[in-house]
């Protein structure tokens, strides 16, 4: 990988990280708004807490170049759910958002996978 390639794979990977730490603080904090959100798209009490961890564990992630695809992972998993519930409600701006983290999340995701996931050379 060339050294603006790989500049540029690290910037998007703090930018993103930085994105979703910001995003767990509401949720681990339990702010009202949040709370309120999560209990009109029906899903159970406290399930917003998990989606807070899993996006504190993702960011995380992001910034460990060994794990990076593993946290990239587990933030595609939580950004197609999130997709899927502003989709299903109609809520056609954050399903452009979500998708839009989506395809970079998979993008990182790609360009960290181990060596045994590469064929040929990169």
């Amino acid at each position: 990988m060339s050294k603006a390639k790989a500049v540029a794979l690290w910037v998007l990977q703090v930018l993103l990280a930085g994105q979703f730490l910001l995003a767990a603080v509401p949720k681990l904090t339990s702010h009202p708004g949040i709370v309120e959100r999560f209990r009109q798209w029906g899903y159970p009490d406290h399930f917003y807490m998990l989606v807070g961890a899993v996006e504190v564990l993702g960011a995380l992630g992001l910034l460990i170049p060994r794990i990076a695809m593993y946290g990239a992972v587990a933030l595609v998993t939580i950004m197609l759910g999130a997709s899927m519930t502003h989709l299903v409600h109609q809520e056609f701006p954050r399903v452009a958002y979500t998708g839009a983290l989506l395809l970079l999340l998979a993008l990182v995701g790609y360009a960290r996978r181990p060596a045994f996931l590469r064929r040929g050379r990169d």
